[in-house]
């Protein structure tokens, strides 16, 4: 794979999260292609996850954009219970590992922290995540994320911003 193709996809988690950390909401959305996949299964126990979110329960589930747009709709709104105060994070990703699969995209693994604070509380949620970048005219889109949560008893509600 290409070394350009490589940093570009790398450069692209690391906005990910830097509109997350910004709350850049459009920017963040603009990331993902009209039929993105956005994926947190659950544990079914301590070694294996769910694997398939339209029978399994998963901590969250959008089969397209159009739910993450919905997701940010709402989070601006201001009325919801788990985004009242939002809080300030600090995403971090590291480990990339990049290659590309038999449909052409490239395809990113790699390991990330957040850190949250909110309400006087600091909470960190961690774990390993897979991206699927497409190429488009705009450049590399997501259309696919899957996000492990590796500490996932937590005592509060887990949100887009927490990942």
């Amino acid at each position: 794979m290409e070394s350009l193709i490589k940093q570009q996809a790398v450069a692209l988690i690391i906005d990910e999260a830097a509109a997350l950390d910004h709350k850049q909401w459009d920017a963040w959305i603009d990331l993902y292609t009209e039929d993105a996949t956005y994926w947190m299964p659950a544990w079914v126990d301590e070694y294996n996850l769910t694997s398939d979110p339209k029978r399994e329960i998963s901590l969250i589930y959008y089969a397209t954009r159009s739910g993450i747009e919905d997701r940010v709709f709402r989070i601006r709104t201001g009325l919801s219970f788990a985004t009242t105060p939002l809080p300030r994070t600090c995403h971090i990703n590291t480990n990339f590992r990049v290659s590309e699969n038999e449909a052409g995209e490239v395809v990113v693994h790699s390991s990330w922290v957040t850190h949250c604070y909110s309400l006087k509380v600091s909470r960190e949620a961690f774990g390993v995540q897979e991206h699927h970048l497409r190429k488009t005219d705009d450049g590399l889109k997501i259309c696919f994320r899957k996000i492990t949560l590796h500490n996932d008893m937590v005592d509060t509600v887990l949100d887009i911003y927490n990942v």
